[in-house]
């Protein structure tokens, strides 16, 4: 038995440290874009001022978060540029591509289909900034990365 058995099985990736931290930064840049923080004070007061206040204060709070998930995923991009590596096309449709924000549907951006018989496309708009990203729908068409002879993916 010599070395090359023993590396066979275990499915070799050059650059093996740089895409996991890149998978942490993605992960991590999700995870806060979804976390609301909670509010400190749960008392509920009858005048009209105060909670609109209140709410104003908690709206406040949940964008908050926004910059930290941004920073993870300006990091990421970073990461990918500067060591020459491809992001995956899955991976770059949920990131706005101006604020780098991540496009979390119903969260922080805004998902419609438009047109009609010809010319569907999904329409994605970024609730930060008012970016739009057009996919044009195709019931045949299928990623490159997605089809089974690109064996990346076993």
């Amino acid at each position: 038995m010599g070395r090359g058995d023993k590396q066979k099985g275990k499915g070799n990736l050059p650059n093996r440290e740089l895409y996991e931290r890149m998978n942490f930064l993605y992960q991590s840049s999700q995870f806060f874009s979804q976390l609301l923080p909670s509010s400190s004070s749960n008392v509920q007061t009858a005048d009209n001022d105060s909670s609109n206040l209140k709410l104003a204060q908690q709206h406040q709070q949940q964008k908050s978060l926004l910059p930290i998930s941004r920073f993870y995923s300006k990091e990421m991009r970073q990461v990918a540029r500067k060591s020459v590596l491809r992001l995956s096309p899955h991976v770059k449709r949920e990131i706005c591509k101006a604020c780098a924000s991540p496009l979390v549907p119903g969260v922080s951006s805004t998902v419609r289909i438009k047109g009609h018989n010809r010319g569907r496309r999904v329409v994605t708009t970024c609730n930060c900034c008012g970016w739009q990203r057009r996919l044009i729908v195709d019931p045949g068409h299928e990623l490159f990365i997605d089809k089974e002879e690109h064996g990346t993916l076993h």
